[in-house]
C-alpha cells in the first residue's frame, strides 16, 4: 500500500513547520508529509497527486480552498466555524500538536475506510526483566527504545505494579493501556490508529500509558496480554515493542518465552547474585528454562535514584 499524502497548508511559516515535524515524527502511521503555502501550488498538486488529508489555514478565502481536491478536508480555525465549507471539519489551530493529531485518527476510525491502516509486517518483542530491583531496568528499557527508534517506530509498553510514568512520562495522554486492552476485548477495527491516537512520544520512543491501578493490572490474564502483543503486531508498523516487566502480572513466563529477547540486568553483589540464581532455576523447574536460551544478561552499576 502506498504512504498517505498528508498536506499542510498555512499562511503561518514557522507554525505549519512545526505541526509537519510533530506529525513526521510518528513514523508508525506511514504518512507522506507535505507543506504548502501557496494555494496555487497546492491546487497544481492536489490535480497531480491524491490528497488522503488535506489541513488548510482559515486564513485561505473559501473559493480557493474549495478548488483544492483532497478526501479529508479540515480547516484550522481560530476561534468559531464559521464560515466553513460543507465538506470541512474545523480544528482549533492553537492546540498541540498531538490533539490535532489525535482528533485525525479518532475521525478515521469512525469513517472506516477513510484512513486504512497499513498491514502490519511483524516485529519483535523485547522484555526487560529481573528478579533484582531498583537497578535501573526502566531506564534501560527505554534508552534501548530511543536507542532502536533510530531504526524504525518502537512502542514502550511498562507492566510493573509501580511504573514511575508521572516520572518519566509527565505527559498526561487521557488513556492508559487498560483502555487499550477493553478496545481490543470488543474487537472493534483499527487498532493501529487507536494506538496513536492514545499514544504520547519521547526521544522518537511511542508509548502507552500504564495501568494505574494494581488490581486492575493483576486482574489481565496471560492470554489477554499475548492477544494484545499478537494484535499490535499484526496491525501496527511497530518494528519492536519494548516490554518493561514487573512480578506483578499473570504469565509473566509465558510472556519471556514470547520475547525475542529478554534482557535481564543484574550487579555483582552476593544479594543480586542469589536472586538471579533462583530465578534461573523457577525457569528450569517450571518448564521455561527455554527463556534463558534467548535471555542476554547485562551488568550494571546501580546510580541512586535509578529505577
Amino acid at each position: 500500500m502506498h504512504p498517505k499524502n498528508f498536506v499542510i497548508c498555512d499562511v503561518e511559516k514557522e507554525y505549519a513547520r512545526n505541526l509537519m515535524q510533530a506529525i513526521s515524527a510518528r513514523k508508525e502511521l506511514g504518512f507522506q508529509m507535505h507543506l504548502f503555502q501557496n494555494l496555487e501550488h497546492l491546487e497544481a498538486f492536489s490535480k497531480k497527486k491524491e490528497i488522503h488529508i488535506l489541513l488548510l489555514g482559515e486564513d485561505y478565502p473559501a473559493g480557493k480552498r474549495k478548488a483544492i481536491c483532497a478526501n479529508v478536508r479540515y480547516v484550522l480555525v481560530k476561534g468559531d466555524e464559521k464560515g466553513l465549507l460543507p465538506d470541512e471539519k474545523g480544528i482549533y489551530k492553537y492546540q498541540s500538536a498531538d490533539m490535532i493529531l489525535t482528533r485525525i485518527l479518532e475521525d478515521s476510525m469512525d469513517g472506516g475506510e477513510l484512513l486504512r491502516h497499513k498491514e502490519g509486517r511483524g516485529g519483535q518483542l523485547i522484555g526487560i526483566y529481573s528478579p533484582v530491583h531498583r537497578i535501573g531496568k526502566t531506564r534501560f528499557a527505554l534508552e534501548l527504545g530511543k536507542e532502536l527508534s533510530k531504526e524504525g517506530p518502537v512502542l514502550y509498553l511498562n507492566l510493573e505494579e509501580y511504573s514511575g510514568m508521572d516520572y518519566y512520562f509527565p505527559q498526561n495522554t487521557g488513556q492508559n493501556l487498560g483502555d487499550l486492552l477493553y478496545y481490543i476485548r470488543q474487537d472493534k477495527g483499527n487498532l493501529g490508529l487507536r494506538i496513536s491516537a492514545m499514544a504520547g512520544q519521547t526521544g522518537g520512543l511511542d508509548y502507552v500509558a500504564p495501568i494505574p491501578v494494581i488490581q486492575d493490572l493483576r486482574a489481565v490474564g496471560e492470554e489477554e496480554w499475548l492477544r494484545l502483543f499478537e494484535e499490535i503486531f499484526s496491525n501496527c508498523m511497530y518494528k519492536h515493542v519494548i516490554l518493561d516487566l514487573g512480578d506483578g502480572i499473570r504469565g509473566l513466563y509465558p510472556i519471556l518465552r514470547a520475547c525475542r529477547t529478554v534482557y535481564t540486568l543484574y550487579t555483582d553483589d552476593p544479594v543480586s547474585q542469589a536472586k538471579l540464581r533462583q530465578y534461573s532455576e523457577n525457569l528450569r523447574v517450571t518448564g521455561f528454562e527455554d527463556v534463558l536460551e534467548h535471555t542476554v544478561q547485562k551488568k550494571v552499576q546501580v546510580k541512586a535514584g535509578d529505577l
